[in-house]
């Protein structure tokens, strides 16, 4: 292998246009016996194409026919692990003209207008459809069908080489397959190492479709779990296979290709459908559902293509393994992966390529650095004394009096005095140096790359110290930076409100006045805003400023989403300059350099729990497993402290309480909970919210009123329209206890501070804000009874406060 001049190794990672994406070691497994070449040996050449840093995707580089090709194993299944790997081989692979997501997906057995579908045949996509984008109505999710009013169409060179897998070449291509389908095989069973008849045909009989009303659960009564009887399916049940739970083959629905191949004895090979594939995140296992997706025009479903799509230009290739219903079986999944690997490289037989790649005669170093050191050294010694010793300076300068150098004299014109307005602080903070030394060395403007603006993204879960970390660096650091805005990511229109608050601050004279500090009365759009402060940020000269974009969780790629946007229009016009992103969404890490943030250690999780429950926490063994079923989480450590904290109790009696209550809340809770991850913060915030509730009901009202208002902001004057005793029969009598008593107000806030369910915001007093995760769980826990009276009141508190026409000085 490799002997071939043509076919040598590349040199650089140039070398290579094709990409293959698998998210299963078995679907890797299966491509791999299909490479022609493989560049990944032993020794020096094993790691010769370098993975960048962070990159914790697994890559095997090879030669499939005419095609260098780079194969990489995602750390996960979904869009999400698919998106990042996509990203990192556009950037570290200049020369990839398609990417080929291969493996195993669901099949919908009876398309629409189509040949029936069976195990083992491929589904190749010509559209791809998000099945978790869409409409949901009352009764139904409507999936947006269009794919190009998703991702955009496929390039020209994949509708080409669409349209010439369709007709009669589609059967060439089939047959092809079939032929590396046989090579795959046979060197799987002639290697020793690897287990025979892996990947042989399971058998006509193995391939079985149930009727669509016919669940998979225990049928036999010897097997009987005492609750499939009862209306519902056990978890037990749903990992046996339909024998042994004892599934009734008369209700197997009969297939034509099947009942052909039965008959003559043969098994069938392998099909290929071109067409739409619906891509998302679920695993679907749901005859019901899957039916809903083949009215649609869906043929096939799977779990990565969505994430491929907006990076690389791609075609998703995956061989059918079940048929999306309860009777999902393992038992087709290597022949499925193996299917789809010879389908893919039967496919690549018929890619015409781009052009892109027409030699690397040059490594990675010399590409990188075509003058050597011998030749930098002899122009060094050709320039003017003077400029010798500004290079040898620019080398040999000690970073931290490039530091204080910074701080006492950077800024100058553009200079903007420091200001928490907007900064969620909290003087209980405690220091995190590992996480904070990451974003140092990005951001600070001693480490700054030679160009471009500095992006740095902490992502993570949902109260995991983000947003503090965030807030400690610019804290720390407000003398390196010329100006820090701190932006509330949201939703668009907050952070276009936030745009105009820092247009405030921007020094007078470089902005114009009405933009800067518009009077009363005038008229201006905060879309000019934000373009003013986006030009006055990316002047040539001003260059040392950090934008800092706060809880930027919404995802404007997946739909319709209410204040979703694109982050990016807000800072790409600057060629300079640092951003500092936080968010839930872990996509975002694709925008710069990042850092997930972990949940904190046994150490710093008895830190961060001391400072709210303002004494020593004793590590005996009750302590410990307190800290470990928190799960190192800062936001439930503070709130667990405060509570402790607050009604003196001792550990042991959390713990009990902690126990107690989870059990009802894990059957209770809605599922969709769970997106936010750590279950005990859910249990904490129960056992806080029952705590508040005891000491004070309209606190507990006032909470769940605040789910249907903004969480971003509650002030008293909120309240002020149910104190009108004319329309005093609108509204209950909690509401107006707490409206026409300002000590009752503050009251409940000293008590929901107390417990970390709010924070005081710090440009405003007596004005307080509910972290978001807190305030949709709010929601959540009600019943839709109590629903509908929060929120019929909290539509009436916002109706009656909007001015009539009549109305002055508003």
């Amino acid at each position: 292998m490799g002997d071939d001049p043509e076919y040598a190794a590349p040199a650089s990672k140039s070398g290579f246009e094709i990409a293959i994406l698998c998210a299963l070691p078995k679907e890797r497994e299966a491509v791999l016996l299909l490479l022609d070449d493989l560049w990944d040996g032993k020794g020096s050449n094993r790691h010769r194409y370098a993975r960048a840093k962070g990159d914790h995707n697994i890559y095997t580089h090879g030669r499939i026919g005419r095609f260098h090709v780079v194969i990489v194993l995602l750390i996960t299944m979904g869009k999400v692990p698919a998106a990042g790997a996509a990203a990192a081989i556009r950037l570290g692979y200049p020369n990839i003209s398609l990417a080929l997501i291969v493996g195993i997906c669901a099949g919908v057995p009876f398309p629409k207008k189509r040949q029936e579908i069976i195990l083992g045949d491929v589904v190749i996509s010509n559209i791809l459809i998000h099945r978790d984008f869409g409409r949901q109505y009352s009764n139904d999710f409507k999936a947006k069908n269009e794919a190009e009013d998703v991702y955009g169409r496929p390039n020209q060179d994949i509708r080409g080489l669409l349209k010439s897998l369709e007709g009669h070449n589609c059967r060439e291509v089939a047959e092809q397959a079939a032929e590396y389908l046989r090579q795959l095989q046979k060197k799987n069973d002639t290697d020793p190492k690897r287990e025979t008849g892996k990947y042989k045909y399971p058998g006509v009989n193995k391939d079985k479709l149930f009727g669509d009303a016919y669940e998979h659960k225990h049928h036999n009564p010897t097997l009987d779990c005492g609750c499939c009887t009862q209306g519902s399916i056990c978890e037990g049940s749903r990992e046996i296979e339909c024998d042994e739970l004892g599934c009734d083959d008369n209700w197997l629905v009969p297939r034509q290709r099947l009942t052909r191949h039965r008959a003559q004895g043969l098994f069938p090979l392998p099909q290929i459908h071109i067409g739409r594939m619906g891509s998302g995140d679920s695993v679907i296992r749901s005859a019901q559902h899957r039916n809903a997706l083949a009215v649609e025009g869906v043929i096939g479903i799977e779990m990565e293509g969505a994430g491929a799509w907006d990076e690389l230009p791609s075609i998703v290739i995956k061989g059918v393994c079940d048929y999306a219903d309860s009777h999902k079986s393992k038992m087709w999944q290597d022949y499925a992966a193996a299917t789809a690997a010879s389908v893919a490289k039967a496919v690549l037989d018929e890619y015409p390529g781009s052009g892109r790649v027409s030699g690397d005669a040059h490594g990675p170093q010399e590409a990188m650095n075509p003058l050597g050191d011998s030749a930098r050294h002899q122009e060094m010694q050709q320039m003017p004394e003077k400029d010798q010793q500004y290079l040898k300076d620019l080398r040999t300068t000690n970073p931290r009096h490039d530091k204080t150098h910074i701080e006492q004299t950077k800024g100058g014109h553009y200079r903007v005095k420091f200001s928490l307005q907007g900064m969620p602080t909290s003087n209980k903070f405690v220091p995190r140096p590992s996480d904070i030394t990451d974003i140092e060395k990005s951001l600070l403007p001693y480490h700054r790359k030679t160009q471009g603006c500095n992006v740095f993204v902490l992502h993570g879960l949902g109260g995991i110290g983000k947003t503090q970390l965030a807030v400690n660096f610019a804290r720390h650091y407000q003398a390196a930076f010329s100006a820090i805005f701190w932006l509330d990511g949201t939703s668009e229109d907050s952070l276009k409100q936030s745009f105009a608050i820092c247009a405030k601050r921007i020094p007078q004279g470089q902005i114009p006045e009405n933009i800067r500090s518009p009077k009363t009365g005038d008229k201006v759009d905060l879309n000019d805003i934000v373009e003013h402060v986006q030009e006055w940020l990316a002047k040539d000269d001003n260059v040392d400023w950090l934008l800092i974009f706060d809880n930027v969780d919404l995802d404007h790629t997946q739909g319709e989403i209410p204040g979703a946007y694109d982050i990016r229009k807000y800072y790409l016009r600057s060629d300079h300059g640092a951003v500092l992103i936080t968010s839930r969404l872990s996509k975002l890490a694709q925008l710069g350099e990042s850092k997930r943030i972990k949940r904190a250690d046994l150490d710093l999780s008895k830190k961060i729990f001391e400072k709210w429950y303002r004494k020593e926490l004793m590590m005996d063994d009750d302590a410990q497993k307190l800290l470990r079923l928190l799960e190192g989480l800062p936001l439930a450590l503070a709130q667990a402290a405060a509570y402790m904290e607050e009604l003196n109790l001792d550990v042991a009696s959390y713990i009990r309480l902690y126990e107690q209550q989870w059990g009802k809340l894990f059957q209770n809770t809605d599922s969709s909970l769970l997106d936010y991850g750590n279950r005990s913060v859910s249990t904490t915030w129960t056992i806080s919210f029952n705590a508040i509730e005891t000491r004070d009901k309209n606190a507990g009202n006032l909470l769940r009123l605040w789910a249907f208002l903004d969480n971003r902001e509650m002030w008293h004057s909120l309240l002020q329209v149910a104190r009108n005793d004319q329309e005093q029969w609108l509204w209950p009598k909690w509401l107006r206890d707490i409206a026409c008593n300002d000590v009752e107000f503050l009251n409940i806030a000293t008590l929901l501070l107390r417990y970390s369910m709010i924070e005081a915001r710090e440009s405003e007093q007596s004005n307080y804000t509910m972290h978001p995760v807190v305030h949709r769980w709010i929601s959540h826990i009600q019943d839709d009874a109590g629903k509908k009276v929060f929120l019929r009141l909290a539509v009436m508190l916002i109706g009656f406060s909007v001015p009539d026409d009549t109305t002055k000085n508003y």
